[in-house]
């Protein structure tokens, strides 16, 4: 409840953890039982896809997780104007009416004497909000918060900014309330002795050395520190992001780091009021549009060839109020997380997927995967419900929860895909299971029972043979069919295997947009070749078929190997629809086409030479 029995706890713990060569088991995985996870102070909706549209609208969205929870991209628009982030740059295109036209950009390339090397934006209104990671030669990451003002296109400008210690691991939209999740990694470890240390006695010096920069530490040595610039009639404030009276630890070590959860009003200058602190580590976020949880991976020996006890520790907090983020509860689930879809809250419940062992561990044991179900009891989530058993020797590819139902791809050699029923929470049941060559990646609902997975084909030793579309029939859970398939040529990827913002699915034509790359032999100049499209897909009922696809090729005349390398096709990362065309993205440009017949309509370069050194 004190910013002094906050420190009081780091400088125990510290101390507790610190060896002579830092904190014991950076960078490892740690196995331990956990009989609770639950934080203590430190004094003592239905996941139905984001292409669901709202009537009259005509443009589509980010590609999210969950319905009205937002989730940053490096492309946004209202239908009227899109926003992009590329090559460092914010451009301003108008598509309110004629062709599309490129109005202004933003360099970001770097900030004071730091390079941008991520970006990521909201869009609200007039304002947007970028996201970008910094590294500095001389210093540690740090998370860049840029809120930007384009009621005047021409003259976009950053209204205010904040500079903040330490990742971000997430973010997230909800109406105008933006919620940031951040780890940081305490400085004091800056201070540590870095000699070299052979013998015991020299071992035994360092550690004393080490325990002594950690008693004589101060608060802004545990919390990040942040300066914040709101214009340029303001002088910047400084100052460390820590609420003490929200700040809490787990009653067993879980990490040496602190977790953030910052939000504010997009509508209103950013501010660092509401923040609240779980001293742990987090790697992976999910959010409903009350709650966050970030979920934390514990760390074991990396010569632990024993992986049984492995858990995933899981902290949520409330963000639906006006008092800003409240820490809840905590609760652990056993083995390793694949992502965000990993986790899904319905009617109060959190549904968790998991695989006793992370991807790149090797080991003797085999994995086998599970879904619990944690409710909240206290500042405790326990677990009510579970169901294992799921691809014994097998992993988790994919996970999709939709209302009281869940789908679960697991893959070695085929894959089977689970479908689970979760309407008694305390007694979830696998009902159906479906086995094919090949796995699927990703899951994406297409309505009328119908489930569409993006990922590859394979051989029956399970070597993997090209991109793979598949169409599910899931109206009956008991027994799920794969009614359609299409597979592309070997060597084929796609991005949506890896970043669902990458997919696309348009409802009213009944077409999916996927990025595709592959690579292909060349004898004659004895050298492989790459090649990238967005290829467009008609999916439904009906079956799979490709229509067409959309290149960007590089204009080498036009100067652009200064930026792409000389590549004959740039990858396509993003697409998206605003009334009857489809525009796609990539590091060139903009380009649009009809979206019926898939011809080009537009294209809009992007000048990035104009901007280098700006």
């Amino acid at each position: 409840d004190t910013c002094h029995a906050f420190l009081d706890h780091a400088k125990r713990v510290g101390v507790e953890q610190v060896g002579p060569w830092g904190f014991e088991g950076e960078g490892w995985l740690v196995a331990s039982s956990v009989t609770s996870a639950a934080a203590a102070p430190v004094t003592g909706q239905d996941s139905m896809g984001a292409s669901m549209l709202s009537p009259g609208v005509d443009y589509s969205t980010t590609n999210v997780q969950e319905l009205e929870v937002d989730e940053p991209d490096v492309v946004k628009t209202d239908g009227k104007r899109i926003l992009v982030l590329a090559g460092g740059i914010l451009y301003y295109i108008d598509v309110s009416s004629g062709p599309p036209e490129l109005v202004s950009g933003l360099p970001l390339l770097s900030w004071g004497t730091t390079d941008l090397w991520y970006h990521q934006m909201f869009m609200s209104g007039d304002r947007a909000l970028v996201l970008a990671s910094t590294y500095s030669h001389s210093g540690p990451v740090t998370t860049l918060v840029l809120q930007i003002d384009f009621s005047e296109p021409e003259r976009m400008r950053v209204e205010n900014s904040l500079v903040v210690d330490g990742g971000l691991i997430a973010a997230r939209l909800i109406g105008d309330r933006v919620t940031l999740a951040l780890t940081f990694e305490p400085r004091v470890s800056d201070d540590f002795d870095s000699s070299s240390r052979y013998s015991e006695p020299e071992k035994s010096q360092a550690k004393e050395i080490n325990r002594q920069v950690i008693a004589e530490s101060s608060l802004e040595d545990w919390a990040p520190r942040y300066v914040l610039n709101l214009g340029p009639d303001e002088p910047a404030t400084r100052g460390v992001m820590i609420d003490c009276s929200a700040a809490y630890a787990p009653q067993e070590f879980s990490g040496i780091a602190l977790v953030s959860v910052l939000t504010f009003d997009m509508t209103e200058a950013i501010d660092v009021e509401s923040v609240a602190s779980v001293m742990s580590g987090g790697d992976t976020v999910y959010a409903s549009t009350d709650r966050l949880y970030v979920a934390n991976h514990r760390w074991i020996d990396s010569d632990d060839e024993d992986i049984s006890g492995l858990t995933t520790h899981i902290h949520r907090f409330g963000i639906g109020g006006p008092e800003g983020p409240v820490y809840e509860a905590s609760g652990s689930v056993e083995g390793f997380l694949l992502d965000q879809f990993a986790m899904s809250e319905h009617d109060g419940y959190l549904r968790v997927a998991s695989t006793s062992a992370p991807p790149w561990w090797r080991s003797d044991e085999e994995p086998d995967s599970r879904v619990d179900v944690l409710e909240r009891n206290g500042r405790e989530l326990r677990v009510v419900g579970s169901v294992g058993g799921l691809g014994r020797g097998e992993r988790i590819y994919a996970v999709r929860f939709m209302g009281d139902v869940g789908y679960v791809v697991t893959f070695r050699e085929t894959d089977p895909l689970y479908t689970i029923d979760l309407s008694d929470p305390h007694d979830p049941e696998v009902v159906g299971e479906l086995k094919i060559l090949g796995y699927s990646a990703y899951l994406h609902p297409i309505g009328d029972g119908l489930l569409l997975g993006v990922g590859q084909d394979a051989d029956e030793e399970g070597r993997v043979m090209g991109t793979q579309v598949s169409i599910f029939d899931v109206s009956d859970l008991a027994n799920p069919v794969r009614t359609h398939q299409l597979t592309l040529p070997e060597s084929s990827f796609s991005e949506v295997e890896f970043h669902h913002r990458a997919f696309l699915y348009w409802p009213p034509t009944g077409s999916a947009v996927l990025p595709i790359a592959w690579w292909e032999y060349d004898e004659e100049s004895d050298v492989w070749e790459d090649f990238h499209q967005a290829m467009v897909i008609d999916v439904g009922p009906e079956g799979v078929e490709q229509r067409g696809s959309i290149e960007h090729e590089v204009d080498l005349s036009d100067g652009d190997t200064l930026y792409y390398g000389g590549m004959g096709t740039l990858p396509i990362e993003r697409s998206l629809v605003v009334g009857d065309t489809l525009f796609t993205l990539s590091a060139a440009g903009l380009k649009g086409s009809d979206l019926e017949s898939l011809s080009a309509t537009s294209w809009i370069r992007f000048p990035l030479e104009e901007y280098i050194g700006n």
